[in-house]
């Protein structure tokens, strides 16, 4: 069991260097998601106003 798991993990390494280089696009990833949510939130919106039977 041990061994099939170092196997899986054989080939990742963890590179500190390599993270900070990335997080200017996990950053503007997490901004694209954010503005995605946004959209849908005001669209949701915007349907409910022009179908609500008021």
């Amino acid at each position: 069991m041990l061994d099939s798991i170092k196997n899986m993990f054989s080939g990742m390494n963890f590179e500190p260097v390599r993270f900070v280089q990335m997080l200017d696009k996990m950053g503007i990833g997490m901004l694209v998601i954010f503005i995605i949510i946004g959209v849908i939130i005001l669209s949701t919106l915007l349907i409910n106003k022009i179908f609500s039977k008021k």
